[in-house]
């Protein structure tokens, strides 16, 4: 793999990521839903143009979270307490990469089917246990 093709899949990643992250200013529940779906697709069509059948894509898909995550890791490693109830965006957000990597690799129906399903309940029944543990009104 190239290093460029890392690179621009990091920056796309963090990109993608400066370009949804303001719809938490609305509900936590918006920003999962746009940054999971933004996630899945990109994931899916830098995999589609830079993945290596020998790599399995793998390096493509460490620069896509390592995009997403690194601008708010400080933050998080300083101020971890105060922001665990918002721990679940990312951990959603890598769900939905890691459900685009198996749908990229099978490429059948059902696979897109279930992953769309499991997105839905991560980002409704899951994100609202997570909020609802946390007291924090969305």
């Amino acid at each position: 793999m190239k290093k460029s093709s890392f690179l621009i899949a990091f920056l796309l990643s963090m990109l993608t990521f400066l370009l949804t992250f303001w719809t938490a200013g609305y509900t936590l529940y918006a920003v999962a839903w746009a940054e999971s779906i933004c996630f899945f697709v990109l994931t899916f069509l830098l995999l589609q143009k830079y993945a290596k059948p020998e790599t399995f894509g793998l390096p493509i898909v460490a620069a896509v979270i390592l995009g997403r995550i690194l601008l708010e890791l400080p933050i998080r490693i300083t101020e971890f307490r105060a922001t665990l109830f918002s721990l679940f965006i990312p951990i959603a957000v890598i769900c939905s990469i890691i459900l685009a990597t198996v749908y990229f690799r099978e490429r059948r129906p059902v696979v897109l089917i279930l992953s769309v399903i499991i997105m839905v309940l991560l980002n409704t029944v899951v994100h609202d246990d997570w909020i609802n543990l946390f007291h924090v009104k969305p």
